[in-house]
C-alpha cells in the first residue's frame, strides 16, 4: 500500500495486444494496483474468451477485435471504442502502452485534463516490419510526433531507446527506463519440453520463446541448426513469419530437430522454460526497435536458471556481460551461431556454470527491484 499522505489514483490503462501474453502490462497493473490505486485497463480482445485467473482482480474492458482484419480497419475502430470508454472512466491518469494505444488515451486525458504517461514498449517507428512500408511508417512517425509531448512522462524498456526518443522529440525529461525483468521466481524441476516433443533427457534442448517477428534473426538460428550434430531446437510462441519459418525448416530437412510450439501465457511460461538448457535471445538488428530492444526473453531465461546465448546488440550485450550469463554471438552469421550452439550443447559443465551466473543474476534482475522506479514516477505526479 502506499505510504502515509501519499494519494491513491485513478488510472486508466490502454493497451492493443493480447492480453494474457503481455507481461510488461499485467506487471505494471500488478504493482500499481497493491500500491493501492484503482485500475482500470481498456485492452482488444482477439480470443473472446475469458482472461486467465491471474487477470480477475482488474477492471478490464475488453475490446472485441477480429484478427483476420486488416490493421486498417482494427486501429480505427479500437481508437474509437477505447476512446469513448476511456472518456467515461474520467480518470486522474491515462497509461498508455506503446504507440498505437497513444491516441486514444490522449484524447481521454485532454478531456479531462488529466495526467498522459507514454509507455513506449519498443522504438515502434523503426519496426522491421515497417521498412518497406514508408507510407505507413510516416503515419506513425507524425502521430508520435504529435502526441508524445503531451505525455507528463515518457516510460520505455532500455537506455538507448530512451535516449532516442529524448533526442529525437526534444523531451522536457529524460524517459524512465523500465525494463522487461519477470517477477522473481526460483526454477523449478521441469519436463515439459521433453514431453512436448517426446525427447529423451539426455538430449538436450536450446529454447527460444517469443515472436516469430519479420526479419527478427530465427531463419539464422534454424540455419544454423544445419551444422549443429547434436540437440534440439524449440521454438515457442507465433507471428506472422511463422508458415515461412516452417517451410525453411523443411526445407533444411530439420522437422526431427527443430521443433514448434504455440505461445504459452506468461504465467505458465516459467514451467516451461525451466525445461530447456540454455536459451536464445539472437535478435538481428535489422531495425533500429530490434537492435536497441530489451525483450523480456533475456531475463526470463535467466530467471529459470538457463545459460543465455545472446545476439550482438548493444542492450543485451551489455547485460550478458555484467551478468557473465552467456555468450555472445553475431546475430547475422548461422556458422557462428552453430559454434556457440555446439559450444554450449556439448559442454554440460560450461553450462552449469554459465547457470549459476544466471540464477544470481535472477535475483537483482527482477520486477520486485525495478517496480519501485514505476511506484516513484506516480508519486511524483
Amino acid at each position: 500500500m502506499l505510504p502515509r499522505g501519499e494519494r491513491t489514483m485513478k488510472i486508466c490503462m490502454v493497451v492493443f495486444a493480447d492480453l494474457p501474453f503481455d507481461y510488461r502490462v499485467y506487471r505494471e497493473a500488478y504493482s500499481l494496483q497493491k500500491a493501492g490505486h484503482d485500475l482500470t485497463i481498456i485492452s482488444s480482445d482477439f480470443r473472446q474468451e475469458p482472461l486467465p485467473q491471474v487477470w480477475q482482480s482488474f477492471d478490464v474492458r475488453p475490446i472485441d477485435i477480429d484478427r483476420s482484419q486488416s490493421l486498417r480497419v482494427t486501429y480505427p475502430r479500437f481508437w474509437q471504442i477505447a476512446g469513448k470508454i476511456a472518456r467515461e472512466a474520467h480518470a486522474e491518469v491515462y497509461h498508455a502502452h506503446d504507440l498505437d494505444a497513444l491516441w486514444p488515451a490522449s484524447r481521454a486525458a485532454a478531456c479531462h485534463d488529466a495526467i498522459l504517461i507514454y509507455d513506449s514498449h519498443e522504438l515502434f517507428c523503426e519496426q522491421s516490419s515497417l521498412a518497406q512500408r514508408p507510407a505507413i511508417s510516416f503515419f506513425w512517425r507524425r502521430l508520435e510526433r504529435r502526441l508524445i509531448k503531451r505525455a507528463r512522462h515518457v516510460i520505455t524498456v532500455g537506455n538507448a531507446i530512451a535516449d532516442r526518443l529524448h533526442e529525437t522529440y526534444h523531451l522536457a525529461h529524460e524517459p524512465v527506463v523500465l525494463r522487461n525483468v519477470p517477477l522473481y521466481k526460483k526454477p523449478v524441476a521441469s519436463q515439459y519440453l521433453q514431453q512436448q516433443l517426446r525427447i529423451g533427457p539426455g538430449e538436450p534442448i536450446a529454447l527460444y520463446q517469443g515472436g516469430f517477428l519479420t526479419d527478427n534473426g530465427l531463419a539464422e538460428q534454424i540455419q544454423a541448426m544445419q551444422f549443429v550434430e547434436a540437440g534440439h531446437l524449440a521454438l515457442v510462441g507465433s507471428g506472422p513469419t511463422e508458415q515461412g519459418l516452417r517451410k525453411l525448416t523443411e526445407k533444411l530437412q530439420l522437422q526431427e530437430r527443430v521443433h514448434f510450439l504455440p505461445r504459452v501465457p506468461f504465467q505458465d511460461l516459467h514451467h516451461v522454460t525451466c525445461s530447456a538448457d540454455l536459451g536464445l535471445c539472437v535478435i538481428k538488428p535489422s531495425g533500429r526497435s530490434f537492435a536497441w530492444s530489451m525483450p523480456n526473453k533475456l531475463f526470463e531465461y535467466m530467471m529459470a536458471g538457463l545459460p543465455v546465448l545472446a545476439g550482438d546488440t548493444p542492450e543485451i550485450r551489455r547485460v550478458v556481460e555484467a551478468t557473465d550469463a552467456g555468450l555472445i554471438v553475431d546475430p547475422l552469421d548461422p556458422l557462428a551461431i552453430a559454434a556457440a550452439l555446439t559450444q554450449l550443447l556439448q559442454d554440460p559443465d560450461g553450462r552449469d556454470e554459465l547457470a549459476s551466473a544466471a540464477r544470481f543474476a535472477a535475483r537483482r534482475n527482477c520486477w520486485e527491484v525495478e517496480s519501485q522506479k514505476l511506484l516513484d514516477l506516480y508519486t511524483r505526479l
